[in-house]
């Protein structure tokens, strides 16, 4: 256990806890033990697991942005817990990922408009 709490959980508020790497619900359980969660890896303790458990959602971004003709950009404030924006080789890792998936949008763009035009 890190001591990390995030927002994983969609509760607007601190609602996950870290325990042995994963993340729980902290409002799960009766008040002994936890009982949802533990499949999203920590992003304090155990990053190199998270950025992997979320890589595939990382380049469907890239993917959108491509597909839809917009710049693409990491999206720094709302999206990656704090512990993970401030790991300048983390948010390296996830623009190129963006930029995978930029190119695959923009190229699906380009061979659908082909194919309608």
């Amino acid at each position: 256990m890190c001591n990390y709490q995030g927002y994983e959980f969609g509760g607007g508020y601190l609602d996950s806890v870290c325990i042995d790497g994963e993340l729980w619900d902290a409002d799960s359980g009766n008040g002994d033990m936890l009982t949802y969660g533990g499949n999203i890896p920590c992003p304090s303790c155990n990053r190199s697991e998270w950025m992997a458990y979320y890589r595939s959602g990382i380049i469907d971004i890239g993917f959108e942005q491509g597909f839809e003709g917009v710049r693409p950009k990491v999206l720094m404030y709302g999206g990656y817990p704090s512990v993970v924006r401030a790991d300048s080789a983390a948010m390296k890792k996830a623009q190129r990922w963006i930029m995978r998936g930029w190119y695959r949008g923009k190229k699906e763009k380009s061979r659908e408009d082909a194919q309608h035009g």
